[in-house]
């Protein structure tokens, strides 16, 4: 029995230890660095994948910043049609966001981007504010066309 000491690695003492596995976690967000639109942390890179393609827009990244993964369900711009005439528009994705003092109007608009946010469903980037990410509407409020 002594000689299956040697080969089970207990022979003369303690057996010695494995490396210790470093625990990785896989980030979902839009980007590395806007650590506010992070949908979530994954050990498993197969549901980190799937939430990035719930999420459009997003993307998987590893502890490193390094995206390993994008959706290939691109946000696709679109248009909505307002009707009424004060909808505010604000100066980011929620209630929480101050108010830009300025109102949709009836109309239709593009829609450029969609975000979670306080007090709505979801809210909506217009196109024409697009550069500054500074309009914001509440899509309760608006309609697909």
């Amino acid at each position: 029995m002594d000689h299956f000491k040697g080969i089970l690695g207990t022979e003369g003492g303690a057996s010695p230890s494995a490396p210790a596995e470093t625990e990785s976690w896989y980030r979902v967000r839009k980007t590395w660095a806007d650590a506010s639109s992070q949908k979530g942390a994954f050990k498993s890179l197969e549901n980190a994948k799937k939430c990035a393609d719930e999420n459009p827009g997003c993307s998987v990244f590893d502890e490193s910043g390094k995206a390993v993964y994008s959706s290939t369900a691109a946000f696709k711009p679109y248009l909505v049609q307002v009707s009424i005439p004060n909808l505010n528009i604000r100066k980011g994705p929620g209630t929480d966001h101050g108010k830009t003092g300025k109102y949709t109007g009836a109309g239709t608009f593009t829609i450029v981007e969609e975000a979670d946010g306080e007090g709505a469903s979801r809210w909506g980037l217009l196109k024409s504010y697009q550069e500054k990410r500074d309009g914001w509407i509440s899509l309760d409020y608006a309609k697909r066309v």
